[in-house]
């Protein structure tokens, strides 16, 4: 079972960087705002995105799923304290931009993809991330959902089988004992529980003393 469980989990993981390979970045633009600024992505899709502060002046934007396209382009807009946009094409679809600029620590991580509108992102996850996380969440949860009632020990198995034959076989005595104390016995029945034959002597030993005294 651990085993499916991995092999499900490397499957999702191959399945999510397949897709995440056809990711490219198109442009990059730093548009500076009232307090701060914003970094507006254009790429097919989005990307998860790690924060590394180095100062407040200093912002590296770790990319994972993305990859820099060979065309790709930075635009400036009301930006006259940055110094730099540096793009660093890591592989393995990773993408890393290093920003200078004066309190860009705070700034806005925005993707502006063709299949929706603007979407701000925070520093960790993005929106495919908590997708796959979901999926893969529900698939191990059914997985072990349905094997949580298998054990691993074959002697908890066997012993479990033991004391639920037990509880059987009592139950099926009670049930003959309470027929028989039921049953009207008649001058050829054999009964076979000596319980019920101690009964049965004793009332009838109180029954011919009974006559007894009357004579």
């Amino acid at each position: 079972m651990k085993k499916l469980v991995i092999f499900i989990a490397i499957l999702i993981l191959n399945i999510s960087g397949a897709i995440a390979s056809d990711n490219l970045l198109n442009t990059i633009i730093l548009e500076g705002t009232d307090n701060s600024y914003n970094v507006v992505l254009r790429s097919d899709k989005v990307a998860n995105v790690r924060r590394i502060i180095t100062s407040n002046d200093k912002l590296t934007l770790d990319i994972k799923g993305l990859s820099s396209s060979n065309n790709l382009s930075t635009i400036y807009r009301n930006t006259s304290e940055a110094n730099s946009v540096i793009v660093e094409n890591a592989g393995n679809n990773e993408v890393k931009i290093h920003i200078q600029a004066k309190d860009i620590v705070n700034a806005n991580i925005i993707f502006d993809t063709p299949a929706s509108s603007p979407i701000v992102v925070s520093d960790k996850v993005s929106n495919d991330t908590i997708a796959w996380s979901v999926l893969a969440f529900v698939v191990l949860y059914f997985i072990f959902a349905k094997s949580k009632n298998i054990k691993d020990n074959p002697q908890e198995e066997i012993a479990d089988a033991i004391k639920q034959n037990m509880r059987n076989r009592e139950i099926a005595m009670y049930k003959s004992y309470k027929k028989e104390l039921l049953t009207i016995p008649s001058i050829d029945y054999k009964i076979k529980n000596p319980r019920i034959k101690e009964a049965i002597r004793r009332a009838d030993t109180i029954r011919h003393l009974q006559r007894a005294v009357n004579k």
